[in-house]
């Protein structure tokens, strides 16, 4: 273990964006191409340009003419040498010859005399060759490295962009500091401690691959979030991750799910009695997910045993049927996890019972984007919210009241459709997430909020009642495909603060809080440490 470290104080208040100077975007994953926005121009590059042109020569050069060699002044002479003259004044014949000439000697049909001076300049042109060739393959690899480029991208997400995020669409958009470039994002609320010890606890993928939890307090404060605050260092690049939180009996309970390296469901939980975490019984399971570099998964607690009716179901220590009944004071969960591209698999649990049981198949939904529950209402029914295959968020309710009579109109104890309410043309991977309103990430990267009336097979969404995330400026697109969480906490003033985390850049994790009921949303980031 290392040795204990000294508290640094790492508090963060959020503050009006306006007074702050925004910080330089040079993220390496909004400067994936897959990933920019059409309102967002893309980042210039740092390359500087190289002039290839040819040299110019200036124009004397062309025409003045140059000094014969032979001459001392400016008399221009011939190179010819003079005739020689005899006593008669007749000029003597040049002397050639008896012998015939010798040739010189070649090799492979070359003089030997300029056979050298070829070597060494085929061997000077190769050698220059090999240095440009060098020149330009180390230029490539820095332009892909340094500059823009992708670098190793994933092989589906070489077909299927749309389905990833982060260094999974190429190894340069890896981040070196704060959070990984498409970190899961869950929070854990605790309205039952806001006095004593924090409002809520946010779970994130740090750079280095741990996940790791940062705290707000009371006071309005973020701490936390470095290596002290490791929860586990076993999880898969952009995992999802989920966290179920409540107190039964005075016991605070804290449940994060994920999924391992290894492609396996993984659960982890705490309690204020023994402040360990330890591993869940979901573990034994050994539940393997699709294996896609972004898919969704989701946890959701449940006062009601939200979806499900039938208790003796549920194993026992001794094997015999389960006789503790459902009521609104049993606490458990529900799990959805991808078994394959369109498939979730649907599991359950409650408080005291020692495993997981599998509940649903749910077909025909895209496995790489999120899911939503709503399960703590009143009454008997609930509802999850799925996107489709086209591209359609979808939101499905079952009622578990067996003491109603069951009609084509209002079916019992199944999950249905609501028919007359959707979202479509949300971004293939969205997250999705409720506390209040429906959640979800739009094509062109938005995150949009919608008002619901949860009526079983009567719900629809209330269309005054829409809005877009955002800061003082407007809208602040989230990076696409982002991980989402969010919630509504009540503040000291009486009111009610919505809460929505994402990324907008990739090394980030921003935070934006508004009043439930309207008004200009405020835009703040968690000061996440980099050791």
């Amino acid at each position: 273990m290392d040795a204990p470290k000294t508290n640094i104080d790492t508090t963060y208040k959020i503050d009006d964006p306006s007074d702050v100077t925004p910080p330089q975007d040079d993220s390496p994953s909004m400067q994936a191409p897959e990933k920019l926005f059409p309102d967002n121009p893309e980042p210039a590059s740092s390359k500087e340009v190289i002039h290839d042109a040819p040299e110019v020569v200036d124009p004397w050069l062309a025409t003045q003419r140059p000094n014969s060699p032979y001459s001392m002044d400016e008399t221009v002479v011939s190179g010819f040498q003079p005739l020689e003259f005899d006593e008669k004044g007749e000029p003597v014949p040049r002397r050639v010859s008896e012998l015939p000439s010798e040739k010189a000697p070649k090799t492979c049909g070359i003089p030997r005399r300029y056979l050298v001076g070829i070597i060494i300049l085929v061997f000077v042109v190769m050698v220059a060759l090999g240095l440009g060739l060098g020149l330009g393959l180390g230029m490539k690899r820095k332009s892909d490295d340094t500059l823009g480029g992708p670098g190793i991208v994933d092989p589906y997400c070489a077909a299927h962009p749309d389905y990833c995020v982060g260094g999974s669409l190429g190894s340069t958009y890896f981040t070196s500091n704060g959070t990984f470039n498409g970190s899961g994002i869950a929070l854990a609320t605790e309205f039952w401690n806001h006095e004593e010890r924090k409002i809520m606890t946010v779970y994130f993928q740090h750079f280095s691959g741990e996940i790791r939890s940062i705290q707000l307090t009371p006071k309005g404060e973020w701490i936390g979030g470095s290596k002290s605050e490791v929860v586990v260092s076993d999880a898969k690049n952009a995992t999802p991750i989920s966290a179920v939180s409540y107190s039964l009996k005075g016991t605070s309970v804290w449940h994060i799910f994920y999924i391992s390296e290894d492609g396996f469901v993984r659960q982890k939980q705490n309690s204020n009695s023994t402040n360990i975490w330890e591993d869940g019984p979901l573990n034994e399971l050994n539940l393997t997910t699709y294996d896609a570099p972004n898919v969704g998964l989701q946890a959701c607690w449940y006062g009601n045993y939200y979806g499900d009716s039938d208790a003796s179901k549920f194993p026992t220590r001794d094997g015999d049927n389960n006789t503790i009944p459902f009521n609104a004071s049993t606490h458990g969960m529900h799990l959805w996890y991808p078994a394959d591209e369109n498939t979730f698999k649907q599991y359950g649990w409650y408080e005291g019972q020692d495993q997981w049981l599998e509940q649903h198949t749910w077909t025909g939904m895209n496995a790489h984007a999120g899911v939503g529950c709503f399960s703590w209402g009143p009454g008997t029914t609930t509802y999850a919210m799925m996107v489709d295959t086209q591209d359609t968020a979808t939101v499905w309710w079952k009622d578990t009241n067996v003491n109603a009579s069951s009609t084509s109109e209002h079916p019992i104890n199944t999950w249905e459709n609501v028919t007359d309410f959707s979202i479509p043309n949300v971004y293939p991977s969205t997250s999705l997430g409720f506390t209040e309103y429906l959640y979800a990430q739009m094509r062109d990267g938005t995150i949009m909020g919608h008002d619901i009336d949860w009526e079983a097979e009567k719900t629809r969404r209330i269309e005054a009642n829409m809005f877009t995330v955002g800061g003082s400026q407007g809208a602040v697109p989230g990076l696409k495909g982002t991980h989402m969480s969010v919630t509504a906490v009540e503040d000291q003033s009486g009111g009610t603060s919505l809460y929505v985390f994402y990324q907008t850049r990739g090394d980030d994790l921003s935070v934006f809080t508004r009043d439930i009921k309207g008004g200009q949303w405020t835009q703040g980031e968690l000061p996440i440490p980099d050791s």
